[in-house]
């Protein structure tokens, strides 16, 4: 019984996959660039430093960020370092692709005077400590380790804080199985309220959002502006004139009629480097410095791997992996701060940003600080 249904899921994730394909078809058309054939325009210089990888016969982006960032889930990144790509899914052999930068090579340190030929290979192996030479003790020179600091659901399934007076481009009209069903999840077939045209056509991709209320700042009562959460995004599978059908690719909620849609983006998972964090005795800095302002879900209070929303964003010179000290105004006039934890920047606005708690000594509330390191 058991084998039976593992070869009926092979069976079914078989077909979804030439589904997927039937509904994505490979750019067009084809032309020769060097020696090889490919739909897009590739860059052929690059800045130096740049770490530049020929596509092989069989990569996929996935493998790709497996084996050169360490964790398949990291492959937004790649595509966003190469945007002449135009679908993630058809990557063709002979086209560059930007993978990070190279890092700087140590020389060898010269000998000492009154000593014999330098050491072979005097680069320290990644992650060891390099032997600098200089008068007085030798100094161990340590490489920030990057990081992920969160995952696909932290960014596809919170949101943005939009204008409050924003308005859908387009949005959810039915569903296949409206008759059976109020929600809707991953698998299910949706129609959409715009076709061929107003632009939409087979293949495009939406997010799915559900509009919330106001986010009012929690020390001066301003109103900040309209919380946007995710509930999942949809595919186009084919178009009419003014109706388009869909497919739900993924849901974090129900996804309901009435929910407006935004066209999609990859968001990449951000990367940080691990630096030692803010103790008690650290004193502030003169960095910019926030507030939290939202909880997702109107939790009271929350820790460790919770997603808030800060009034702090690009204005402010965040960018995604930036990483902030969290921390408590003293009750008492005078006194030291209370020195909560950390968080790490997910995604941005001009001004305000998703962050994801790292670590917490205490519990969080809404109108917690938030310092940038």
């Amino acid at each position: 019984m058991v084998r039976t249904t593992v070869a009926l899921v092979a069976v079914l994730m078989a077909s979804a996959v030439v589904a997927e394909q039937a509904v994505s078809p490979p750019p067009r058309p084809l032309h020769l660039v060097g020696d090889h054939w490919t739909p897009y325009d590739p860059p052929t210089e690059f800045p130096p430093g740049t770490n530049v990888y020929i596509i092989q016969r069989g990569d996929t982006l996935w493998d790709l960020a497996a084996k050169s960032l360490g964790n398949p889930y990291l492959w937004p990144q790649i595509w966003e370092q190469n945007q002449y790509i135009r679908d993630a899914h058809w990557i063709y052999p002979g086209d560059p692709l930007v993978i990070g930068v190279k890092a700087a090579e140590v020389p060898p340190a010269p000998a000492p005077a009154g000593e014999g030929a330098p050491v072979e290979g005097g680069g320290a192996a990644e992650g060891e400590g390099a032997a600098v030479a200089g008068g007085g003790e030798p100094t161990e020179v340590e490489a920030l380790e990057l990081v992920p600091v969160g995952s696909e659901d932290d960014i596809y399934c919170f949101g943005y804080l939009g204008p409050v007076d924003e308005q859908p481009e387009m949005t959810v009209t039915s569903a296949e199985q409206m008759q059976y069903q109020a929600s809707f999840f991953t698998g299910d077939i949706v129609y959409l309220s715009k076709g061929t045209a107003e632009g939409v056509e087979a293949g495009q991709e939406y997010f799915v959002i559900a509009p919330g209320g106001r986010v009012r700042h929690p020390a001066t009562g301003a109103v900040l502006g309209r919380m946007m959460r995710y509930v999942g995004h949809v595919r186009v599978l084919c178009a009419q004139d003014h109706t388009a059908t869909a497919e739900i690719m993924s849901s974090c909620d129900e996804v309901l009629v009435g929910n407006w849609l935004k066209p999609f983006e990859a968001l990449p998972i951000p990367m940080a480097a691990l630096t030692a964090p803010t103790t008690r005795c650290d004193l502030p800095n003169e960095k910019p410095k926030g507030y939290i302002v939202y909880s997702k879900d109107g939790i009271v209070t929350f820790g460790q791997d919770h997603v808030v929303l800060i009034d702090l964003g690009s204005a402010d010179n965040l960018a995604p992996g930036t990483v902030c000290t969290l921390y408590r105004d003293n009750p008492v006039p005078g006194a030291p701060r209370i020195v909560l934890g950390e968080a790490a920047v997910l995604t941005v606005g001009e001004h305000w940003a998703s962050a994801k708690i790292m670590s917490s000594s205490l519990p969080l509330a809404v109108g917690d600080r938030v310092e940038v390191k």
